[in-house]
């Protein structure tokens, strides 16, 4: 799977029948292929049936009609897996210990709308060889009283949980009420009731590490009045490498020597940074 493009996220069953979960895009006729390679041509009689995990996912949960936690729990894991996307960073070993040294971190960041990127979405030193970097679009919503380039995001508000084509309410009171079903099917909607605010996104990630955190990846450089403040999550990150930087540092200005890699239309994407140089694995 790994060598045509998938990213498997679980296997299930045996050598008669077997079930596996993935991400990326995988040709068929590709995989098969493979695999017959592996078994030195011997293919047996093998039946492939393949199936779109969000549709199945969807579908396995409206056959139930009063699923219990278990299952409600199962299928949003395979709904979330489906829409995983996942960057993989390789490091040549000059240029790793030239950043090692010199006391570098990598750095990741998340577009919102036609905005610039704003937030150092994660930082860390410890970079390997190959580095993996994933996330689902789980987020919370927030607001902060300020936007100063150079430090971290201090949230004001409560956060609350909220997904992409929900609204959520900061009340007079500056309470942000729980989210509810309203707004445009690709944004997070703040209906401010309270007045001026810098609105905020978090996003949960899966760090390079394997350690997860929901962090800051975009806030309003500009206070906002009250009103319905849209904002669209892009997948799109940058990625660069920085020294002194922390996770939820804000900032205003280009990052050097970085590269944007678009998930738009895909799940994987590997890139290798190799004489202090971006290339697309």
């Amino acid at each position: 799977m790994t060598a045509v493009g998938g990213t498997v996220i679980s296997v299930e069953g045996n050598n008669a029948c077997r079930r596996v979960d993935y991400t990326g895009t995988v040709n068929h006729t590709r995989f098969e292929n493979k695999l017959i390679e592996i078994a030195n041509g011997n293919r047996n009689s093998w039946n492939f049936i393949w199936a779109d995990a969000i549709t199945t996912g969807l579908a396995s949960l409206a056959e139930l009609s009063n699923p219990d936690y278990y299952q409600y729990e199962q299928g949003l894991k395979i709904l979330l897996a489906a829409t995983e996307k996942v960057v993989t960073i390789k490091i040549a070993r000059e240029d790793r210990r030239t950043l090692k040294d010199n006391n570098y971190s990598i750095c990741f960041a998340k577009r919102v709308g036609n905005n610039d990127y704003n937030v150092v979405w994660q930082s860390s030193d410890g970079y390997l060889e190959t580095n993996t970097f994933r996330w689902t679009p789980q987020y919370q919503l927030f607001g902060t009283n300020t936007f100063t380039s150079g430090l971290i995001v201090d949230v004001a508000t409560n956060r609350v949980n909220i997904s992409l084509g929900e609204t959520s309410i900061l009340d007079k009171y500056g309470d942000l009420l729980p989210s509810t079903t309203r707004g445009p099917s690709t944004a997070i909607t703040m209906d401010n009731q309270y007045g001026l605010i810098h609105p905020g996104i978090n996003q949960l990630a899966t760090n390079i590490d394997g350690s997860q955190s929901n962090t800051p990846i975009y806030v309003a450089a500009n206070a906002v009045l009250k009103g319905t403040i849209e904002l669209t999550p892009i997948e799109k990150i940058l990625v660069w490498f920085e020294q002194n930087v922390k996770t939820g540092t804000m900032f205003s200005t280009a990052r050097t020597n970085s590269i944007e890699i678009d998930l738009t239309t895909e799940n994987t994407a590997t890139w290798l940074f190799s004489s202090n140089k971006w290339s697309k694995v």
